[in-house]
């Protein structure tokens, strides 16, 4: 049986019914009726747990259908979804990486009248039209059942063209690039270039974000976003009648609140961190960790000049300053004494020998450090082990403010 059988009321109501259960116990039994299809409905269930964290909204809407819970994995927040939508804005869109419907969605929903979600798998393109229709959204957007390479050959022009490839090597873990995806927007660039104004490229943190700049050429803007304490995924928006300096990229990291407005934000161009030198000293009063968005997109040297706070070293991307600092995008901590990477010195500062461990710019991992420092979990203490400015190890006793 197809997707639409999950339409029969008693299934619509027995998925309700069992909405929280535990989906493997819940396989173990019989399904009501031998008729239904029950691998379908048990994934179902799985797929809208899945989205209650991150499109909890759909959960509103009677007879929306989810796509399998992995394509949920990789879905957009709904959060990250609207910011997206609103950094860019024109008359009509194309997605080209339709997925789950959820950047279609809200791109429509906030600043275009009319869009295009091309999905190349047939029963996930059918279930994206349908929920578009559930949503009022269906004769805004089109729906096609095809490849993006495909498509793109005789798509009509667009102000926007948005993708978010997948990588086809989902086990390999490190650095990767842009052509290791699908599609493949480094192939498929001299006809985007043609078919719209901009585009608007999402990918995972882990892409190296110069190196991308260098390839794509075309980069206005990267956006990096962060949520609920994670870098989410690296935003490209590319204008596609201007070759850029990459020097003159801005670049911008963000951290968003629950309904996608930013928190914290803090931009800057790889020019103005040439340009900036960070002052060093040993640790002060107060310790400042930027979040993994404002790491990931570094800016070290902006972000001391900005704030008035010295680095413990050009490699640890920690700051400190005897002030403290409203607005910092990151944890701020009172400095309650430090001590050398040793059990016996940190027995001394630490009695309790619990606290969280944070390892910055330093040769072991959180685990073997903890091992090694008979350092348990626990407590409202963290101990930072990292390299000062002077080349000295050292383990940071604080507390979060």
């Amino acid at each position: 049986m197809n997707w639409q059988a999950l339409l029969d009321p008693k299934i619509q109501a027995f998925i309700a019914a069992h909405a929280g259960d535990d989906v493997k116990a819940l396989a173990l039994k019989k399904p009501p009726e031998k008729r239904w299809p029950y691998p379908l409905i048990l994934d179902q269930i799985k797929a809208r747990q899945k989205a209650a964290k991150k499109m909890p909204g759909w959960l509103e809407h009677s007879g929306m259908i989810f796509p399998p819970s992995d394509l949920i994995e990789q879905a957009s927040s709904n959060v990250c979804a609207l910011y997206k939508a609103s950094i860019v804005n024109g008359e009509s869109f194309a997605d080209l990486t339709g997925g789950s419907g959820m950047d279609s969605f809200a791109l429509l929903t906030a600043n275009f009248k009319s869009g295009i979600a091309v999905e190349h798998n047939d029963k996930a393109a059918q279930i994206l039209a349908h929920n578009a229709e559930i949503l009022g959204l269906n004769e805004r957007l089109s729906v096609e059942a095809m490849k993006a390479e495909d498509f793109i050959k005789t798509m009509p022009c667009v102000d926007l063209i948005y993708l978010d490839p997948q990588r086809r090597d989902e086990g390999r873990k490190g650095k990767f690039d842009l052509s290791a995806c699908t599609p493949d927007i480094t192939a498929l660039m001299p006809t985007l270039l043609e078919k719209c104004a901009a585009i608007l490229l999402k990918t995972s943190p882990v892409l190296d974000i110069h190196k991308t700049i260098a390839d794509l050429e075309y980069v206005r803007e990267v956006h990096v976003v962060q949520y609920q304490g994670d870098c989410k995924e690296l935003l490209f928006l590319l204008d596609c009648a201007h070759k850029t300096d990459p020097a003159a990229v801005h670049i911008k990291a963000v951290n968003l609140d629950e309904s996608g407005h930013i928190l914290t934000g803090f931009d800057f161009t790889p020019a103005e961190e040439k340009h900036k030198s960070a002052p060093y000293s040993a640790p002060m009063a107060y310790i400042y960790e930027p979040g993994p968005a404002f790491q990931k997109a570094g800016g070290y040297n902006v972000m001391a000049s900005k704030f008035g706070l010295n680095k413990l070293h050009p490699n640890t991307h920690l700051y400190t300053g005897n002030d403290i600092i409203e607005g910092f995008p990151g944890r701020k901590f009172t400095l309650e004494g430090e001590c050398a990477v040793n059990k016996k010195e940190l027995k001394k500062l630490l009695p309790t020998m619990k606290a969280s461990l944070t390892v910055r710019n330093f040769p072991f991992t959180p685990e073997a450090l903890r091992k090694k420092l008979s350092l348990k979990e626990g407590s409202a203490t963290t101990i930072f082990a990292c390299e000062l400015h002077n080349g000295r190890k050292a383990l940071l006793k604080c507390k979060k403010i």
